[in-house]
Protein backbone atom coordinates (compact mmCIF):
# COMPACT_ATOMS: atom_id res chain seq x y z
CA UNK A 1 0.00 0.00 0.00
CA UNK A 2 1.45 3.39 -1.02
CA UNK A 3 1.55 6.09 1.23
CA UNK A 4 0.52 9.75 0.91
CA UNK A 5 2.54 12.49 2.50
CA UNK A 6 0.54 15.65 3.46
CA UNK A 7 1.46 18.66 1.82
CA UNK A 8 2.16 21.79 4.57
CA UNK A 9 -0.14 24.41 4.75
CA UNK A 10 -0.24 27.94 3.21
CA UNK A 11 -0.64 30.69 5.11
CA UNK A 12 -3.47 31.34 3.49
CA UNK A 13 -5.25 27.62 4.72
CA UNK A 14 -4.17 28.64 7.99
CA UNK A 15 -6.10 32.28 7.97
CA UNK A 16 -8.71 30.52 7.40
CA UNK A 17 -9.22 27.49 9.71
CA UNK A 18 -8.09 30.14 12.37
CA UNK A 19 -11.08 32.18 11.63
CA UNK A 20 -13.32 29.42 11.23
CA UNK A 21 -12.43 28.61 14.90
CA UNK A 22 -12.96 32.33 15.72
CA UNK A 23 -16.36 31.60 14.18
CA UNK A 24 -17.31 28.39 15.81
CA UNK A 25 -16.03 30.27 19.23
CA UNK A 26 -18.04 33.11 18.75
CA UNK A 27 -21.51 30.53 18.14
CA UNK A 28 -20.26 28.68 21.50
CA UNK A 29 -20.33 31.75 23.31
CA UNK A 30 -23.33 33.45 21.64
CA UNK A 31 -25.38 29.76 22.63
CA UNK A 32 -23.97 29.57 26.14
CA UNK A 33 -25.58 33.32 26.55
CA UNK A 34 -28.80 32.18 24.78
CA UNK A 35 -29.26 29.23 27.51
CA UNK A 36 -28.31 31.32 30.32
CA UNK A 37 -30.63 34.60 29.25
CA UNK A 38 -34.47 33.93 30.09
CA UNK A 39 -36.64 32.72 27.78
CA UNK A 40 -38.91 35.40 26.32
CA UNK A 41 -42.76 34.85 27.31
CA UNK A 42 -44.63 33.40 23.91
CA UNK A 43 -46.54 36.23 23.06
CA UNK A 44 -50.24 35.44 22.71
CA UNK A 45 -52.37 35.19 20.26
CA UNK A 46 -55.23 37.32 19.20
CA UNK A 47 -58.57 37.08 17.07
CA UNK A 48 -58.74 39.33 14.60
CA UNK A 49 -62.31 41.40 14.11
CA UNK A 50 -62.79 40.16 10.56
CA UNK A 51 -62.73 36.44 11.99
CA UNK A 52 -66.02 34.61 12.76
CA UNK A 53 -66.10 33.60 16.09
CA UNK A 54 -68.28 31.28 18.03
CA UNK A 55 -68.21 31.64 21.99
CA UNK A 56 -70.23 29.95 24.88
CA UNK A 57 -70.74 30.14 28.49
CA UNK A 58 -69.24 27.51 30.60
CA UNK A 59 -70.77 26.67 34.10
CA UNK A 60 -67.99 25.10 35.74
CA UNK A 61 -69.25 25.55 39.37
CA UNK A 62 -70.31 21.57 39.31
CA UNK A 63 -69.13 19.09 41.92
CA UNK A 64 -70.78 15.87 42.32
CA UNK A 65 -72.82 15.35 44.53
CA UNK A 66 -72.68 18.28 46.78
CA UNK A 67 -72.71 21.51 44.44
CA UNK A 68 -75.10 22.40 42.14
CA UNK A 69 -76.79 19.15 42.19
CA UNK A 70 -79.07 18.64 44.41
CA UNK A 71 -81.12 21.38 46.65
CA UNK A 72 -81.52 19.53 49.81
CA UNK A 73 -79.30 18.16 52.14
CA UNK A 74 -80.65 14.78 51.82
CA UNK A 75 -79.13 15.12 48.31
CA UNK A 76 -82.77 13.13 46.35
CA UNK A 77 -84.19 16.74 45.23
CA UNK A 78 -82.26 16.71 41.63
CA UNK A 79 -82.23 20.13 40.76
CA UNK A 80 -81.40 19.78 36.82
CA UNK A 81 -83.34 19.65 34.10
CA UNK A 82 -81.12 17.53 31.96
CA UNK A 83 -77.92 15.79 33.11
CA UNK A 84 -74.66 14.55 32.91
CA UNK A 85 -73.90 11.39 31.63
CA UNK A 86 -71.33 10.34 33.92
CA UNK A 87 -72.03 12.62 37.16
CA UNK A 88 -69.27 11.11 39.23
CA UNK A 89 -66.59 12.39 36.66
CA UNK A 90 -68.12 16.01 37.01
CA UNK A 91 -66.06 17.92 39.12
CA UNK A 92 -64.90 21.58 38.77
CA UNK A 93 -61.29 20.13 40.69
CA UNK A 94 -61.18 17.73 37.96
CA UNK A 95 -58.82 18.34 35.15
CA UNK A 96 -59.95 15.28 33.38
CA UNK A 97 -63.39 16.97 33.71
CA UNK A 98 -62.30 20.23 32.25
CA UNK A 99 -60.11 18.59 29.49
CA UNK A 100 -63.07 16.71 28.23
CA UNK A 101 -65.61 19.60 28.11
CA UNK A 102 -62.73 21.80 26.59
CA UNK A 103 -62.11 18.97 23.89
CA UNK A 104 -65.81 18.68 22.95
CA UNK A 105 -66.49 22.25 22.78
CA UNK A 106 -63.11 22.50 20.23
CA UNK A 107 -64.80 19.46 18.23
CA UNK A 108 -68.15 21.83 17.67
CA UNK A 109 -65.97 24.80 16.33
CA UNK A 110 -66.39 26.89 19.62
CA UNK A 111 -63.30 29.18 19.19
CA UNK A 112 -63.59 30.68 22.96
CA UNK A 113 -64.98 29.58 26.31
CA UNK A 114 -66.86 32.48 28.96
CA UNK A 115 -65.90 30.80 32.21
CA UNK A 116 -69.03 31.63 34.97
CA UNK A 117 -67.12 33.85 37.17
CA UNK A 118 -68.27 34.41 40.82
CA UNK A 119 -65.31 35.36 41.80
CA UNK A 120 -65.31 38.75 43.54
CA UNK A 121 -63.93 40.21 46.82
CA UNK A 122 -64.85 39.11 49.80
CA UNK A 123 -66.00 35.91 47.75
CA UNK A 124 -63.27 34.12 46.88
CA UNK A 125 -62.94 31.73 49.53
CA UNK A 126 -66.83 31.93 50.82
CA UNK A 127 -68.41 28.51 49.92
CA UNK A 128 -70.80 30.14 47.05
CA UNK A 129 -67.91 31.19 44.97
CA UNK A 130 -64.56 29.48 46.06
CA UNK A 131 -64.92 26.83 42.77
CA UNK A 132 -64.25 30.39 40.67
CA UNK A 133 -60.58 30.18 41.55
CA UNK A 134 -60.07 26.67 42.20
CA UNK A 135 -61.86 25.70 38.70
CA UNK A 136 -60.32 28.11 36.50
CA UNK A 137 -56.73 26.78 37.57
CA UNK A 138 -57.56 23.53 36.67
CA UNK A 139 -59.26 24.16 33.43
CA UNK A 140 -55.88 26.46 32.59
CA UNK A 141 -53.96 22.98 33.52
CA UNK A 142 -56.51 20.91 31.13
CA UNK A 143 -55.66 23.29 28.13
CA UNK A 144 -52.32 22.96 28.95
CA UNK A 145 -52.13 19.10 28.38
CA UNK A 146 -54.60 19.26 25.56
CA UNK A 147 -52.22 21.86 23.85
CA UNK A 148 -49.28 19.87 25.14
CA UNK A 149 -50.79 16.35 22.95
CA UNK A 150 -51.26 19.28 20.01
CA UNK A 151 -55.14 18.76 20.36
CA UNK A 152 -57.15 22.03 19.96
CA UNK A 153 -58.97 24.09 22.75
CA UNK A 154 -60.99 26.98 22.44
CA UNK A 155 -59.41 30.27 24.13
CA UNK A 156 -60.55 31.46 27.33
CA UNK A 157 -62.22 34.58 27.70
CA UNK A 158 -64.17 35.89 30.92
CA UNK A 159 -68.29 35.84 31.94
CA UNK A 160 -68.67 37.97 34.92
CA UNK A 161 -71.02 36.78 36.60
CA UNK A 162 -72.61 40.24 37.79
CA UNK A 163 -74.68 38.68 40.72
CA UNK A 164 -71.65 38.81 42.62
CA UNK A 165 -72.61 42.76 42.58
CA UNK A 166 -75.00 41.73 45.70
CA UNK A 167 -73.35 42.44 49.11
CA UNK A 168 -74.59 39.20 50.49
CA UNK A 169 -72.63 36.97 48.18
CA UNK A 170 -69.69 39.32 49.09
CA UNK A 171 -70.07 39.64 52.87
CA UNK A 172 -70.48 43.61 52.36
CA UNK A 173 -72.69 46.03 54.26
CA UNK A 174 -75.68 46.44 53.68
CA UNK A 175 -76.58 42.76 53.47
CA UNK A 176 -79.44 43.30 51.61
CA UNK A 177 -77.95 46.09 49.53
CA UNK A 178 -75.77 45.85 45.65
CA UNK A 179 -72.96 47.26 44.80
CA UNK A 180 -72.95 51.25 43.42
CA UNK A 181 -71.02 51.67 40.89
CA UNK A 182 -70.95 55.46 40.73
CA UNK A 183 -68.68 55.23 44.08
CA UNK A 184 -65.25 54.52 44.82
CA UNK A 185 -66.23 51.51 46.49
CA UNK A 186 -68.07 50.10 44.17
CA UNK A 187 -65.68 50.89 41.45
CA UNK A 188 -63.42 48.98 43.05
CA UNK A 189 -65.47 45.61 43.23
CA UNK A 190 -66.44 46.17 40.23
CA UNK A 191 -62.64 46.23 38.95
CA UNK A 192 -60.88 44.08 41.30
CA UNK A 193 -63.38 41.18 40.02
CA UNK A 194 -61.92 41.54 36.39
CA UNK A 195 -58.71 42.31 37.32
CA UNK A 196 -58.13 39.50 39.63
CA UNK A 197 -59.49 37.19 36.71
CA UNK A 198 -57.21 37.98 34.44
CA UNK A 199 -54.30 38.29 36.43
CA UNK A 200 -54.73 34.47 37.68
CA UNK A 201 -55.04 33.08 34.11
CA UNK A 202 -51.85 32.67 32.29
CA UNK A 203 -51.89 35.01 28.90
CA UNK A 204 -51.17 32.04 26.80
CA UNK A 205 -54.90 31.24 27.29
CA UNK A 206 -56.35 34.68 27.07
CA UNK A 207 -59.19 34.93 24.32
CA UNK A 208 -58.48 38.24 22.39
CA UNK A 209 -60.16 40.17 20.16
CA UNK A 210 -58.15 42.96 17.82
CA UNK A 211 -55.08 42.17 21.38
CA UNK A 212 -57.60 42.95 23.93
CA UNK A 213 -58.61 40.14 26.07
CA UNK A 214 -62.65 39.27 26.29
CA UNK A 215 -64.77 40.87 28.60
CA UNK A 216 -68.74 39.23 28.45
CA UNK A 217 -71.02 40.99 31.15
CA UNK A 218 -74.08 40.01 32.82
CA UNK A 219 -77.10 42.16 33.34
CA UNK A 220 -76.80 45.38 35.14
CA UNK A 221 -79.73 44.64 37.12
CA UNK A 222 -77.89 43.27 40.37
CA UNK A 223 -75.98 47.28 40.57
CA UNK A 224 -77.55 50.08 42.27
CA UNK A 225 -76.21 52.47 40.56
CA UNK A 226 -74.14 52.54 37.29
CA UNK A 227 -72.98 55.15 34.94
CA UNK A 228 -70.20 55.52 32.17
CA UNK A 229 -67.44 56.77 34.83
CA UNK A 230 -67.47 52.35 36.26
CA UNK A 231 -66.61 51.67 32.49
CA UNK A 232 -63.89 54.00 32.16
CA UNK A 233 -62.63 53.33 35.52
CA UNK A 234 -62.32 49.46 34.09
CA UNK A 235 -60.76 50.48 30.99
CA UNK A 236 -58.16 52.95 32.13
CA UNK A 237 -57.20 50.55 35.41
CA UNK A 238 -56.94 47.28 32.99
CA UNK A 239 -54.58 49.01 30.23
CA UNK A 240 -52.26 50.25 33.26
CA UNK A 241 -51.91 47.06 35.09
CA UNK A 242 -51.82 44.32 31.70
CA UNK A 243 -50.85 47.11 28.47
CA UNK A 244 -53.93 46.46 26.86
CA UNK A 245 -57.67 47.36 27.01
CA UNK A 246 -60.64 44.77 27.76
CA UNK A 247 -63.03 44.21 24.95
CA UNK A 248 -66.42 44.44 27.23
CA UNK A 249 -69.33 42.99 25.36
CA UNK A 250 -71.95 44.16 27.69
CA UNK A 251 -75.69 42.85 28.62
CA UNK A 252 -78.16 45.08 26.90
CA UNK A 253 -79.40 46.32 30.38
CA UNK A 254 -76.01 48.59 30.36
CA UNK A 255 -77.58 50.68 27.32
CA UNK A 256 -76.48 54.17 29.26
CA UNK A 257 -73.06 53.09 29.64
CA UNK A 258 -70.74 52.54 26.47
CA UNK A 259 -69.10 49.30 26.05
CA UNK A 260 -67.32 47.91 22.99
CA UNK A 261 -70.27 46.01 21.88
CA UNK A 262 -73.70 44.55 23.23
CA UNK A 263 -75.98 41.41 23.67
CA UNK A 264 -78.97 40.46 24.85
CA UNK A 265 -79.14 37.55 27.56
CA UNK A 266 -82.06 35.24 27.45
CA UNK A 267 -82.03 33.83 23.57
CA UNK A 268 -82.56 30.26 24.93
CA UNK A 269 -85.83 31.09 26.00
CA UNK A 270 -87.35 33.89 23.28
CA UNK A 271 -85.37 33.06 20.27
CA UNK A 272 -82.18 34.37 18.46
CA UNK A 273 -81.47 37.90 19.66
CA UNK A 274 -79.22 39.88 17.09
CA UNK A 275 -77.22 42.93 18.87
CA UNK A 276 -73.70 43.59 17.75
CA UNK A 277 -72.85 40.18 18.50
CA UNK A 278 -76.14 37.42 17.82
CA UNK A 279 -76.95 35.74 21.12
CA UNK A 280 -78.65 31.73 20.12
CA UNK A 281 -80.06 28.72 22.41
CA UNK A 282 -81.40 25.40 22.26
CA UNK A 283 -84.23 26.31 24.60
CA UNK A 284 -84.94 26.73 28.14
CA UNK A 285 -86.89 24.38 30.63
CA UNK A 286 -85.96 25.03 34.46
CA UNK A 287 -88.93 23.46 36.07
CA UNK A 288 -86.83 21.23 38.16
CA UNK A 289 -85.49 24.51 40.33
CA UNK A 290 -87.63 24.97 43.17
CA UNK A 291 -89.77 27.82 43.05
CA UNK A 292 -89.37 28.80 39.29
CA UNK A 293 -92.02 30.18 37.06
CA UNK A 294 -90.26 30.85 33.80
CA UNK A 295 -91.86 29.63 30.78
CA UNK A 296 -90.76 26.62 29.37
CA UNK A 297 -88.88 26.96 25.52
CA UNK A 298 -89.46 23.67 23.95
CA UNK A 299 -86.59 22.39 21.88
CA UNK A 300 -89.00 21.01 19.33
CA UNK A 301 -86.85 18.08 18.84
CA UNK A 302 -83.72 20.77 17.75
CA UNK A 303 -85.86 22.44 15.24
CA UNK A 304 -85.78 25.75 17.49
CA UNK A 305 -81.59 25.43 17.91
CA UNK A 306 -81.34 25.16 14.32
CA UNK A 307 -83.66 27.86 13.96
CA UNK A 308 -81.66 30.64 15.68
CA UNK A 309 -78.44 29.03 13.65
CA UNK A 310 -79.83 30.07 10.92
CA UNK A 311 -81.44 33.47 11.96
CA UNK A 312 -77.63 34.39 13.17
CA UNK A 313 -75.45 33.08 9.84
CA UNK A 314 -78.37 34.95 7.69
CA UNK A 315 -77.33 38.26 10.03
CA UNK A 316 -74.07 38.86 8.91
CA UNK A 317 -73.03 38.89 12.90
CA UNK A 318 -69.40 37.98 13.24
CA UNK A 319 -69.63 36.95 16.60
CA UNK A 320 -72.51 34.17 18.16
CA UNK A 321 -72.71 33.46 21.88
CA UNK A 322 -73.83 30.04 22.61
CA UNK A 323 -76.45 30.21 25.71
CA UNK A 324 -75.17 27.82 27.24
CA UNK A 325 -72.36 25.00 27.10
CA UNK A 326 -73.98 23.16 30.42
CA UNK A 327 -75.86 25.16 32.75
CA UNK A 328 -78.18 22.23 33.38
CA UNK A 329 -80.77 23.52 36.08
CA UNK A 330 -82.11 25.58 33.22
CA UNK A 331 -82.21 22.91 30.27
CA UNK A 332 -80.03 25.32 28.17
CA UNK A 333 -77.09 22.93 27.36
CA UNK A 334 -75.48 21.99 24.47
CA UNK A 335 -73.20 19.20 25.42
CA UNK A 336 -72.93 15.55 26.24
CA UNK A 337 -76.65 14.72 27.66
CA UNK A 338 -78.15 11.48 29.34
CA UNK A 339 -81.61 13.20 27.78
CA UNK A 340 -79.91 14.43 24.04
CA UNK A 341 -76.69 12.30 23.93
CA UNK A 342 -74.04 14.08 21.36
CA UNK A 343 -77.03 15.74 19.32
CA UNK A 344 -76.37 19.28 20.52
CA UNK A 345 -72.85 18.76 19.84
CA UNK A 346 -73.43 17.82 16.11
CA UNK A 347 -75.78 20.54 15.73
CA UNK A 348 -73.71 23.09 16.37
CA UNK A 349 -70.75 21.78 14.45
CA UNK A 350 -72.68 22.00 11.19
CA UNK A 351 -73.42 25.42 12.05
CA UNK A 352 -70.32 26.54 13.43
CA UNK A 353 -68.69 25.29 10.16
CA UNK A 354 -71.32 27.09 7.94
CA UNK A 355 -70.78 30.05 10.00
CA UNK A 356 -67.53 30.40 10.31
CA UNK A 357 -66.97 29.54 6.37
CA UNK A 358 -69.16 32.39 5.67
CA UNK A 359 -71.11 30.60 3.40
CA UNK A 360 -74.11 32.39 1.67
CA UNK A 361 -77.44 31.22 2.66
CA UNK A 362 -81.33 31.78 1.47
CA UNK A 363 -83.32 30.18 3.50
CA UNK A 364 -86.88 30.70 4.83
CA UNK A 365 -87.72 30.54 7.99
CA UNK A 366 -88.56 26.64 9.34
CA UNK A 367 -91.70 25.49 10.27
CA UNK A 368 -91.35 23.12 13.04
CA UNK A 369 -94.60 21.55 12.55
CA UNK A 370 -96.30 20.96 9.36
CA UNK A 371 -98.18 21.40 6.90
CA UNK A 372 -100.01 18.39 7.51
CA UNK A 373 -103.30 16.98 5.87
CA UNK A 374 -105.15 16.56 9.40
CA UNK A 375 -108.59 18.42 9.04
CA UNK A 376 -109.22 18.68 5.78
CA UNK A 377 -112.59 18.64 6.20
CA UNK A 378 -112.12 22.50 7.49
CA UNK A 379 -110.37 23.87 4.07
CA UNK A 380 -113.53 25.72 3.17
CA UNK A 381 -114.65 26.81 6.59
CA UNK A 382 -114.58 29.95 7.12
CA UNK A 383 -114.47 29.36 11.48
CA UNK A 384 -113.08 26.53 13.51
CA UNK A 385 -113.63 26.26 17.25
CA UNK A 386 -113.64 24.27 20.91
CA UNK A 387 -116.93 24.36 23.24
CA UNK A 388 -115.94 23.30 26.84
CA UNK A 389 -119.27 24.01 27.98
CA UNK A 390 -120.69 21.84 25.54
CA UNK A 391 -118.28 19.30 24.79
CA UNK A 392 -117.57 20.62 21.30
CA UNK A 393 -114.24 20.05 19.24
CA UNK A 394 -114.61 21.92 15.77
CA UNK A 395 -111.15 21.50 14.33
CA UNK A 396 -109.53 23.61 16.66
CA UNK A 397 -107.48 22.20 19.11
CA UNK A 398 -106.30 22.51 22.67
CA UNK A 399 -102.81 21.45 23.74
CA UNK A 400 -101.54 20.77 26.86
CA UNK A 401 -97.21 22.36 27.56
CA UNK A 402 -95.09 22.42 29.65
CA UNK A 403 -96.12 25.90 30.49
CA UNK A 404 -99.66 25.37 29.18
CA UNK A 405 -101.05 23.48 31.93
CA UNK A 406 -104.89 23.01 32.15
CA UNK A 407 -107.70 21.16 33.71
CA UNK A 408 -111.23 20.78 32.87
CA UNK A 409 -114.12 21.58 35.42
CA UNK A 410 -117.12 23.28 36.30
CA UNK A 411 -117.11 27.13 37.20
CA UNK A 412 -120.23 29.69 37.43
CA UNK A 413 -122.74 26.56 36.67
CA UNK A 414 -120.70 25.81 33.21
CA UNK A 415 -117.96 23.69 31.96
CA UNK A 416 -114.64 25.05 30.95
CA UNK A 417 -111.43 24.50 30.68
CA UNK A 418 -109.37 26.56 33.84
CA UNK A 419 -105.01 27.57 33.71
CA UNK A 420 -102.81 26.05 35.58
CA UNK A 421 -102.07 28.16 38.86
CA UNK A 422 -98.93 29.67 38.35
CA UNK A 423 -98.26 33.54 37.97
CA UNK A 424 -97.94 33.48 34.34
CA UNK A 425 -99.27 30.70 32.49
CA UNK A 426 -100.76 29.42 29.19
CA UNK A 427 -103.62 28.06 27.34
CA UNK A 428 -102.31 26.76 23.82
CA UNK A 429 -104.46 26.65 21.08
CA UNK A 430 -104.13 25.01 17.31
CA UNK A 431 -105.86 25.53 13.85
CA UNK A 432 -105.66 22.55 11.07
CA UNK A 433 -103.13 23.74 8.63
CA UNK A 434 -105.84 23.02 5.67
CA UNK A 435 -107.94 25.74 7.48
CA UNK A 436 -104.50 28.46 7.91
CA UNK A 437 -101.33 27.60 7.11
CA UNK A 438 -98.88 30.16 6.21
CA UNK A 439 -100.81 33.12 4.71
CA UNK A 440 -100.76 36.29 6.46
CA UNK A 441 -104.30 37.01 7.11
CA UNK A 442 -106.88 38.90 9.28
CA UNK A 443 -109.06 36.48 12.07
CA UNK A 444 -110.94 36.94 14.70
CA UNK A 445 -110.13 34.91 18.02
CA UNK A 446 -113.56 35.00 20.18
CA UNK A 447 -112.52 33.86 23.67
CA UNK A 448 -115.68 33.19 26.09
CA UNK A 449 -114.41 33.39 29.61
CA UNK A 450 -115.25 34.26 33.10
CA UNK A 451 -114.48 37.52 34.47
CA UNK A 452 -113.44 36.42 37.63
CA UNK A 453 -110.00 36.55 40.41
CA UNK A 454 -107.44 39.10 39.54
CA UNK A 455 -105.30 39.42 36.44
CA UNK A 456 -105.17 39.72 32.71
CA UNK A 457 -105.66 37.70 29.67
CA UNK A 458 -103.47 38.49 26.53
CA UNK A 459 -103.49 36.87 22.99
CA UNK A 460 -99.85 36.13 21.65
CA UNK A 461 -100.33 34.35 17.92
CA UNK A 462 -97.77 33.46 15.50
CA UNK A 463 -98.07 36.23 12.76
CA UNK A 464 -94.20 35.76 10.71
CA UNK A 465 -93.57 39.58 11.84
CA UNK A 466 -89.82 39.73 10.92
CA UNK A 467 -89.48 42.90 13.57
CA UNK A 468 -89.62 40.73 16.19
CA UNK A 469 -88.04 37.78 18.19
CA UNK A 470 -88.77 34.57 16.47
CA UNK A 471 -89.98 36.82 13.52
CA UNK A 472 -93.29 37.34 15.86
CA UNK A 473 -94.29 33.44 16.84
CA UNK A 474 -95.57 35.16 19.85
CA UNK A 475 -96.92 38.42 18.68
CA UNK A 476 -99.26 40.48 21.15
CA UNK A 477 -102.78 40.88 19.63
CA UNK A 478 -103.56 42.97 23.18
CA UNK A 479 -104.80 42.22 26.44
CA UNK A 480 -107.77 42.93 29.39
CA UNK A 481 -107.39 43.36 32.59
CA UNK A 482 -110.52 40.75 34.35
CA UNK A 483 -112.87 43.10 36.23
CA UNK A 484 -113.93 41.01 38.65
CA UNK A 485 -117.64 40.16 37.98
CA UNK A 486 -118.09 36.51 38.44
CA UNK A 487 -120.03 37.07 34.93
CA UNK A 488 -119.07 34.97 31.22
CA UNK A 489 -118.13 37.36 29.19
CA UNK A 490 -117.11 37.02 25.23
CA UNK A 491 -113.98 39.17 23.72
CA UNK A 492 -113.35 39.25 20.27
CA UNK A 493 -109.29 39.60 19.23
CA UNK A 494 -108.18 40.70 15.80
CA UNK A 495 -104.71 39.86 14.48
CA UNK A 496 -104.35 41.26 10.87
CA UNK A 497 -101.40 39.54 10.27
CA UNK A 498 -102.30 35.87 11.65
CA UNK A 499 -99.52 33.42 10.05
CA UNK A 500 -100.41 30.22 11.92
CA UNK A 501 -97.28 27.96 10.88
CA UNK A 502 -97.42 25.92 14.23
CA UNK A 503 -93.89 27.66 15.70
CA UNK A 504 -95.35 28.35 19.24
CA UNK A 505 -94.61 25.53 21.70
CA UNK A 506 -96.14 22.14 20.91
CA UNK A 507 -96.88 23.16 17.37
CA UNK A 508 -99.56 25.84 18.71
CA UNK A 509 -100.98 28.66 16.45
CA UNK A 510 -101.88 30.78 19.08
CA UNK A 511 -102.13 30.75 23.19
CA UNK A 512 -104.17 33.04 25.76
CA UNK A 513 -101.55 34.20 28.28
CA UNK A 514 -102.52 34.83 31.94
CA UNK A 515 -101.17 36.58 34.34
CA UNK A 516 -102.01 36.46 38.05
CA UNK A 517 -105.11 34.15 39.15
CA UNK A 518 -105.88 31.22 36.70
CA UNK A 519 -108.42 31.84 33.78
CA UNK A 520 -111.65 30.07 33.23
CA UNK A 521 -112.42 29.88 29.40
CA UNK A 522 -115.71 28.44 28.23
CA UNK A 523 -114.98 28.62 23.70
CA UNK A 524 -112.86 29.39 21.64
CA UNK A 525 -113.26 30.12 17.75
CA UNK A 526 -111.08 31.27 14.98
CA UNK A 527 -112.72 33.24 11.74
CA UNK A 528 -110.63 33.73 9.03
CA UNK A 529 -110.61 36.36 6.29
CA UNK A 530 -112.63 39.01 8.25
CA UNK A 531 -112.14 42.76 7.93
CA UNK A 532 -109.65 44.75 9.57
CA UNK A 533 -110.96 47.54 12.08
Amino acid sequence: MKSVQAKPSNGRTMRMAAGLSAALATIALLAACARLAPTPPPQPQTFSSSDRLVGTYYFYWYKHPTQHFFDDAKMKDDALTDHFPNPKEVSYESVEWHKQQLADMAWCGVDFVLPVYWGAPGNYDRPVGIFSTHGLDKMQQARDQLLARRRPAPRIGMFYDTTTLLNGLRGDSPRGGKADLTTAHGKDVFYATIRDYWKRLDRKHWAMLDGCPIVVLYSAGFAAKFDQSAFDYVYQNFERDFGVRPYIIAEASWRSAKADASYRWGAALSGPVLSDVAAIGPGYDDRAVPGRRTPVRDRENGRFYEYSWLEAIRSGRRIVLLETWNEMHEGTDICRSKEYGRKYMELTRRYAAIFQKTVSLQHRKPLPLGPSDKGREFANERDVSINFAESKERGLELIRQADGGFEITQAAGRRCVRSAKSDHSYLYFGVPDPFLFDAKSSVAVEIEYLDAGAGALALEYDSGDELLPLDGAYKNAGALQRGGSNQWKTHTFRPGDALFCNRQNGGADFRIAVTGDPLCVSRVAVVKNVAKK
